[in-house]
């Protein structure tokens, strides 16, 4: 897995060696950031569910302000760590599942530019993060959300709204916008 633009372009990071994990692959990486490229400079940014970190890294290479990443599992967090220390960043790093997380965010009357989530497939972590992001209000006006499931997956919004989704292989995303 390698960073694929930015003052990191290159960079290879280290990957998962457990199982019940699926990083984002590269194509679709490349994908997501090639449509919102021009959102990411100076931006606050949300990794819900952080992974290996190179979403996180990712957002930093091409000049995010600040990222936030979360993570529930010990060994996730883990790896963040050590790839962000790789690539010499130093993201918000929490420990927690994405419930909590967002409830600490909306605390901290945290509001962001971009919102990745990737959760677990065939979870119902996504819908039920989009709606707390909906309802703790932590999407910008001008923000997006860009969401990875199945490709089968559909979603119920009530403020936001999609403004397009594309489908890799067996694997959708979604803009979503308010």
């Amino acid at each position: 897995m390698r960073i694929i633009s930015g003052k990191h372009k290159g960079l290879n990071l280290k990957s998962f060696d457990f199982e019940g994990t699926r990083p984002t692959t590269d194509k679709v990486r490349e994908a997501i950031f090639s449509k919102i490229q021009f959102r990411i400079f100076d931006s606050n940014c949300l990794d819900l569910f952080g992974g290996t970190g190179a979403i996180t890294i990712e957002f930093l290479s091409r000049g995010a302000k600040k990222v936030v990443v979360g993570d529930n599992n010990i060994k996730s967090i883990n790896l963040i760590k050590e790839n962000c220390l790789k690539a010499k960043e130093n993201p918000t790093i929490i420990k927690g599942d994405y419930k909590n997380t967002l409830k600490l965010l909306k605390n901290g009357n945290e509001k962001f530019d971009i919102i990745f989530l990737d959760p677990p497939f065939k979870s119902d972590y996504g819908q039920n993060s989009i709606k707390l992001i909906e309802d703790y209000g932590l999407l910008k006006d001008d923000g997006v959300l860009v969401y990875e499931c199945e490709k089968n997956t559909n979603i119920v919004l009530n403020s936001l709204k999609i403004i397009d989704e594309k489908i890799y292989g067996t694997i959708k995303v979604y803009y979503i916008v308010k």
